[in-house]
């Protein structure tokens, strides 16, 4: 088997065949996209931060929990091993068909478990944050208050599990054995995605329960169920 002409995934059907000179990539897409939701919550974290300590004057356990936020999605991307070239050039954006057995390497593997070690830990916190929230403006009743602490105690499980598998299972594994651990990947992280949709819908129907029941006129009940909604976006 020639490394250099085995790719490290099999195409999605037999007429696709690999193309290891010049792959179809979203590098430029994809560095766009994280450029342009990096500065608007920057900006969104700005307004709050401000709000917090010169109008409110108040800060709770929900700010901190925007700080874990913030200071794992920078950890992600400040803490990724030194590279003379951009992550996104050693195939990050290409498919797996089109990047060759040849070109893996320890480094390439540690900056996958370096981005998705501090990835758990960091959507744990923007969850976090909205289920402290929540107990906050909801004064809730003791179903709410059941659904918070499930919430939270399910989300402290599978991110655990989430990072720890990121973290020990692969980086622990020879080369040769990579193409078992892409396997067991691809899987893992059909089997996430699965959770991750379910407990975000969770986090977004939990406040229909409470906005129900407060006393307020119909046209401001549906403005309040339109902000949350805005979630779904």
């Amino acid at each position: 088997m020639d490394p250099s002409r085995t790719p490290i995934g099999p195409p999605p059907s037999p007429d696709v065949n690999p193309n290891f000179v010049n792959p179809d990539s979203t590098a430029g897409v994809s560095t766009a996209v994280i450029i342009f939701f990096t500065i608007l919550m920057l900006l969104f974290v700005i307004v709050r931060v401000y709000t917090k300590l010169f109008v409110s004057r108040s800060r709770g356990w929900d700010d901190f929990t925007v700080d874990g936020m913030i200071a794992g999605n920078t950890s992600a991307n400040e803490l990724r091993p030194s590279s003379p070239r951009p992550v996104f050039a050693r195939g990050y954006a290409v498919h797996n068909w089109d990047y060759p057995v040849s070109k893996l390497s320890r480094t390439l593997l540690n900056e996958l478990v370096v981005l998705q070690a501090f990835y758990g830990p960091t959507i744990f916190f923007t969850k976090l944050c909205l289920f402290i929230l929540y107990y906050r403006l909801f004064n809730p009743s003791t179903t709410m208050r059941y659904l918070i602490y499930s919430g939270v105690a399910f989300n402290v499980v599978f991110y655990t599990i989430y990072t720890f598998f990121y973290i020990f299972f692969c980086p622990s594994m020879s080369m040769k054995a990579t193409a078992v651990c892409g396997r067991d990947l691809k899987l893992f992280g059909l089997i996430t995605t699965v959770i991750n949709i379910i407990d975000d819908f969770y986090i977004l129907l939990i406040p229909l329960s409470a906005i129900s029941t407060l006393q307020l006129p119909p046209a401001r009940k549906l403005g309040l169920l339109a902000v949350f909604f805005t979630g779904f976006l």
